[in-house]
């Protein structure tokens, strides 16, 4: 390691559930690049996300036609996100990202509608991932991709306003809004049109189910500030203003409970151990009465957990924060088996206490 790079450890994260990955994880990549290439959206990090790596743990064994899907689809996110998000100044961001969020729910939810004379690189990759869908998936499960895609943008609505005001949001509010603010929800929508299956509305919309769906977009959310600090970190080192808003779990515990780095990051580890014993628990509590299709998307929410930080310790898009600085950060962790300390007791987070309510399981 050398004095102009990053190094974060990360304290063991608890999280027993095995993952494979896809055997066809290289090839789907490589179809990926070169489908958002033939959009013009390449560019120096396109092969940074790893997309096939993320979603094909997730998906191990899904058909490699339709996973195509989903992976085409990170890449084309990933590109939106850094595009309109993370690299416009928050004034301009409020506009322009408004603008293209309606129209790309729009697009997803009537493929051949027409939106005007917009010149937007984004809508014609939308329209062509909108037409598999509704080729593939059911009405019921487009509509839970569109919901998704919506739910997604007004959460970054409210980071907008966040970096607007310049204030660190509490961590009452950011625990319950992450999951939007990371897209949980648009991620696994298309867990169901991949698989083939719809799951039924009584078993998805189940309050136990729901619980679990947005424990684990929190925690892979939660997990993503974990690997994706030092790549903030860096960035900040090289702000000439520095910035008051913070929008990672470690920096906010930090501010909230007056603690320094070190400590923010056992506690907000401490927090997603918990999170993930809650899962878990939840999980087996479900998984016997569960159809088959609820089994399906209960076993790919389990391998997201830990597949997605084992993707973001490997991806060179933390490790290469600004596409020109290989391994200018790294960022270690490892796993245990042991169950948190006081894992059966609800953090003091109101506003997703309702996760260890008895009567769920």
């Amino acid at each position: 390691m050398t004095d102009d790079q990053l190094l974060v450890e990360l304290p063991p994260r608890y999280c027993p559930v095995p993952v494979a990955t896809h055997p066809d994880a290289d090839l789907l990549e490589s179809r990926g690049a070169d489908w958002l290439t033939r959009y013009g959206l390449g560019g120096p990090r396109l092969w940074a996300n790893d997309c096939a790596g993320f979603y094909g743990r997730i998906m191990p064994t899904a058909a490699t036609e339709r996973l195509q899907m989903a992976v085409d689809w990170c890449f084309l996110m990933f590109a939106f996100d850094d595009i309109n998000c993370d690299e416009v100044a928050p004034s301009a961001a409020g506009r322009q990202f408004v603008d293209i969020a309606t129209r790309v729910v729009r697009a997803i939810e009537v493929p051949d509608v027409n939106l005007g004379a917009g010149s937007d690189p984004f809508l014609a990759p939308v329209r062509d991932l909108a037409l598999r869908a509704h080729k593939f998936g059911t009405p019921t499960q487009v509509r839970r991709l569109v919901e998704g895609h919506r739910a997604w943008y007004l959460g970054v609505l409210w980071e907008l306003r966040c970096r607007l005001a310049d204030v660190t949001p509490s961590l009452n509010d950011y625990a319950h809004l992450r999951q939007h603010t990371a897209g949980g929800l648009a991620t696994t929508s298309w867990i169901e049109i991949v698989d083939g299956v719809e799951i039924p509305s009584a078993e998805l919309d189940s309050p136990a189910v729901r619980a679990l769906s947005e424990l684990s977009f929190t925690i892979a959310a939660f997990d993503d500030d974990l690997f994706s600090y030092g790549k903030e970190t860096w960035f900040a080192a090289r702000e000439s203003t520095p910035s008051h808003c913070k929008l990672n779990l470690i920096d906010i515990v930090a501010a909230e409970r007056g603690l320094g780095v070190e400590d923010a990051l056992a506690e907000s580890v401490q927090l997603v151990n918990r999170m993930t014993y809650r899962f878990v628990q939840l999980r087996d509590a479900v998984l016997p009465s569960a159809g088959e299709p609820l089994r399906n998307y209960l076993e790919c929410l389990s391998r997201l957990l830990r597949g997605n930080m084992e993707w973001g310790l490997l991806a060179q898009r933390y490790r290469n924060p600004d596409g020109h600085s290989p391994d200018a950060v790294h960022t270690v962790g490892s796993w245990t088996s042991e169950p948190p300390a006081d894992a059966e007791v609800p953090p003091g987070i109101p506003s997703v206490a309702w996760w260890w309510d008895r009567e769920l399981g």
